[in-house]
């Protein structure tokens, strides 16, 4: 059996990653467990591992939720685990792995928060590896300068324990000189680049019900497809002449307009749009007859198109990992720009 933490230098991805792997090396015939030890909360609070539930789903796993993600503490605790009480801590995150990890070939492990400018993730990420000799992956966030020294130096604290990093969310025209400079950049560094996967508006989606939820929106048609993701926004305030050409511009989206604006209604659900929402009242008859054609749920919502926009920016910039069309997703980045081969020699997998 095989330990395998994710960790991450900065927040981009790590969950992802841990249930595209998980579930290609669950569909390649391994058994997968997975385990993320530490919940950081806040203080006194036993919020919900949002993460643990939604990839013991995709995993189809059996174990609970509490034995996916024991440890529901504040920074304050894990930083007082990890200095003062640092060897009965580890012995804790040791067992709870080593009861998670029965009967599989591997256990992905997924580390507390992002190590850039935190030394308690960072010292998490260590004490991890050592108590549960574990290997390791760093994600890192292209937004961040891969060529930081910070990332080097924890390579090389690292050790043998690293597999590699993996440089996430990429813009897709850079992808190709991206990979060429980040090998050209780590190799030398005895660091490998063991994936370079491009930015997607899929991974950066939310649905619809988290758009009613974030706006107090209603949902007056199609309130089944609430699971549905929406990856763009755009705004219906042009004139009908270059409303098409404009609506076609972006892909799976929402569409905000007021609602005496029938003319840019019927335009958008021409094109492909995943949710329209109306401000003020109730869209007219012939707009809600389109919607119903096309499939496309309507929302009505009593605030102004400005207040609109900014409540839908706020929940994209929020949305989660959880939700199965982003599994899908990540799977296929993986599949195009992680190298399967060098984790699966890492590890000593067949």
């Amino acid at each position: 059996m095989t330990n395998l933490q994710i960790a991450a230098y900065d927040s981009c991805g790590k969950t992802a990653l841990c249930a595209g792997i998980g579930k290609k090396l669950a569909n390649s015939g391994k058994k997968v467990g997975y385990i993320k030890p530490i919940h950081v909360t806040g203080q006194g609070s036993k919020d919900e591992c949002l993460d643990a539930v939604f990839i013991k789903e995709a995993l189809e796993l059996g174990e609970n939720k509490d034995q996916l993600c024991p440890m529901h503490i504040s920074q304050e605790e894990l930083w007082h685990g990890l200095s003062e009480d640092a060897d009965n801590f580890s012995r804790k995150l040791k067992q709870a792995c080593d009861k998670t990890s029965a009967g599989k070939d591997i256990l992905i492990v997924e580390s507390p928060g992002a190590i850039k400018n935190d030394q308690v993730a960072m010292l998490a990420c260590y004490t991890l590896a050592e108590a549960i000799n574990s290997r390791v992956i760093l994600l890192i966030c292209y937004c961040s300068d891969y060529r930081d020294a910070e990332i080097v130096q924890i390579a090389q604290k690292l050790g043998d324990k690293l597999v590699g990093v993996i440089l996430n969310q990429v813009p897709v025209v850079k992808l190709s000189g991206v990979r060429d400079e980040c090998v050209e950049y780590f190799k030398p560094k005895g660091v490998n680049v063991v994936g370079v996967l491009p930015e997607s508006r899929a991974m950066l989606g939310v649905t619809v019900g988290e758009i009613s939820r974030a706006i107090n929106g209603d949902i007056i048609l199609f309130k089944d497809k609430a699971n549905d993701l929406v990856e763009n926004v755009m705004l219906g305030a042009m004139s009908p002449d270059s409303a098409r050409d404009y609506f076609n511009r972006l892909r799976n989206k929402a569409v905000v307009t007021g609602y005496q604006r029938a003319d840019m209604q019927l335009a958008a659900l021409e094109t492909s749009t995943r949710l329209l929402i109306v401000t003020g009242q109730k869209p007219s008859t012939s707009v809600m007859v389109k919607a119903e054609d096309k499939k496309v749920p309507v929302m009505v919502v009593r605030k102004d198109v400005d207040d609109v926009i900014r409540g839908i920016e706020q929940a994209l910039a929020a949305a989660g990992f959880h939700h199965p069309q982003k599994l899908q997703a990540m799977s296929a980045m993986l599949d195009n720009g992680f190298d399967y081969k060098a984790l699966n020699t890492a590890l000593g997998l067949k």
